[in-house]
């Protein structure tokens, strides 16, 4: 038994060490997993004789499989878990305990099952090894096979063994991404007999159960990506109407330069650190109205377009939108321009994963709107 674990405990620090891209396992849908677990069960030897502190003992069972179904109902935090437990194969060393009593906990096969809610305590999309914790409410049926037809319910009054037993679980765990489609997972658990709540039998006493378990995942759906449709690009820098026409001005555009973004391989998504250093650009531009501003965007490589000009138009396009719908500045001080796949950088110290993040951004330009509006007017 002390060998398994050792075995188990070995995987998974290979597991946490391992560098594979794995933030994708996060993003799919529902889980089915199973475990290798050690059961024990804390509780009276003979469930017939009266209390006492050396009526109680701790029986062991491994390995007890564990099945395990789960899928997010709360954003990236909080997970629905359904959990089996098959346990107590080998009843030998239980009815050696028992002795001439009755306990069908210790003598007979045990079935576990319960739904749980499990909180994980950093956001699941964006994190490889992910720690957890969970409780719910379960119930644990001693000879689920019913070889002993006789079933004693809680609060009848009656005291004797036991067929069931409500509980209440807790537990804590660590769950660790190998790829796309696999994680393991290691959890210590507790299991708090709930019966006595509801019964009115003056000798019951109470048996809770642990389990220690670890175990493999495999996704069974994954999150259908839909790129959102790309907005429609202004209309080419024309001259706007004005009433009176816009007089000439002497004034220039003062900035020199913008912060530029970067984005993460193969996204269109514009992270915080993103928009915090756009909304500084957005405040340079408040102070200088006639500062426009030549959006470029680029890319290091685009699978399904080796040129890029698909990539690098979304990313600059989701700059675009940004300084319009967030910024609030007039469409008429940008233009947009796809570069496509920017000059090779080589791999950058300390970079992890593929591409290369320096051409993964876009610059923000800034020219004087003046000479360009006249420009255009000629």
């Amino acid at each position: 038994m002390s060998k398994s674990f050792l075995s188990s405990a070995l995987l998974l620090l290979v597991a946490c060490t391992a560098s594979a891209q794995s933030n994708q396992f996060r993003d799919t849908r529902a889980h089915l997993g199973v475990a290798a677990a050690l059961f024990t069960y804390h509780g009276p030897i003979d469930l017939l004789a009266p209390p006492s502190a050396s009526n109680f003992v701790r029986e062991h069972e491994f390995p007890a499989p564990v099945f395990t179904g789960s899928f997010p109902i709360v954003g990236d935090r909080w997970y629905f878990r359904g959990l089996v437990v098959l346990t107590n194969f080998t009843t030998a060393d239980g009815k050696r305990l028992v002795g001439s009593g009755k306990n069908e906990f210790l003598t007979k096969n045990l079935l576990l099952f319960e739904p749980e809610v499990v909180l994980t305590l950093r956001p699941g999309s964006k994190s490889r090894v992910l720690p957890y914790v969970f409780t719910g409410f379960g119930g644990m049926v001693a000879d689920p096979w019913r070889t002993n037809n006789r079933l004693d319910f809680p609060g009848t009054g009656v005291p004797g063994p036991e067929r069931s037993v409500f509980y209440w679980p807790i537990g804590a765990g660590v769950d660790v991404a190998l790829d796309r489609c696999w994680s393991v997972f290691g959890e210590a658990s507790y299991r708090f007999d709930m019966n006595y709540v509801v019964r009115n039998e003056s000798n019951y006493d109470r048996h809770d159960t642990s389990l220690l378990m670890l175990g493999l995942r495999m996704c069974i759906a994954r999150k259908k990506v839909v790129p959102p449709p790309p907005p429609p690009m202004p209309a080419p820098m024309l001259v706007p109407t004005y009433t009176p026409p816009l007089p000439r001005s002497p004034q220039i555009c003062r900035l020199v330069e913008l912060n530029s973004v970067t984005f993460a391989y193969g996204s269109v998504e514009l992270d915080a650190e993103a928009r915090r250093l756009l909304d500084e650009n957005i405040e340079a531009l408040l102070a200088d109205p006639m500062c426009c501003v030549e959006i470029q965007g680029w890319t290091d490589e685009d699978k399904d377009d080796p040129s890029g000009l698909r990539l690098s138009r979304l990313r600059a396009e989701a700059v675009y939108r940004y300084y319009v719908d967030v910024g609030r500045l007039p469409a008429e001080r940008f233009t947009v321009t796809a570069k496509g796949v920017g000059e090779p950088c080589g791999k950058e110290k300390g970079t992890k994963g593929p591409g290369c993040p320096s051409n993964r951004r876009v610059d923000s330009v800034p020219f004087n709107c003046g000479s360009f509006i006249d420009s255009l007017r000629r």
